[in-house]
């Protein structure tokens, strides 16, 4: 007789930001695994340093580095800045990769950063579009 004992798998379970009721319960709207750390992640970008309240370690510089040039040396300053801040703020993944591609016509940055949740076997890609808006 085999016996085979396995790990409960973890399940991540975050609030959602934009606090809009859900259409059938009206209560706040949940994320869950894949889509609460995607969220989680783009806060950790998005956010300023001492933005949060009694974290003033969390966030990053991202915001204020948008207003540099659209050109690789500044791709390569948000990649770092990118990566020191998911790896600080966010202990639930693993970072494998992050890429920064300028687009000097759009006036913009495309990420991708390559990751795996703790735990998890599948690699996780997040893309995003980081454009100054001030």
């Amino acid at each position: 007789m085999t016996t085979k004992v396995t790990k409960p798998r973890r399940h991540f379970v975050d609030l959602s930001l934009a606090f809009s009721p859900h259409p059938l319960t009206g209560d706040i709207t949940v994320l869950r695994d894949k889509r609460a750390i995607n969220a989680s992640l783009k806060n950790c970008i998005m956010i300023g340093v001492a933005e949060k309240p009694f974290l003033y370690d969390f966030g990053s510089q991202i915001l204020q580095m948008m207003f540099d040039m659209v050109d690789s040396s500044t791709a390569v300053s948000l990649e770092e800045e990118i990566k020191r801040s998911i790896e600080y703020n966010e202990p639930r993944v693993q970072l494998l990769d992050v890429e920064v591609e300028p687009k000097p016509e759009q006036n913009e940055f495309r990420i991708q950063i390559k990751y795996r949740i703790i735990g998890f076997e599948e690699v996780l890609i997040f893309t995003d579009i980081l454009t100054p808006t001030r």
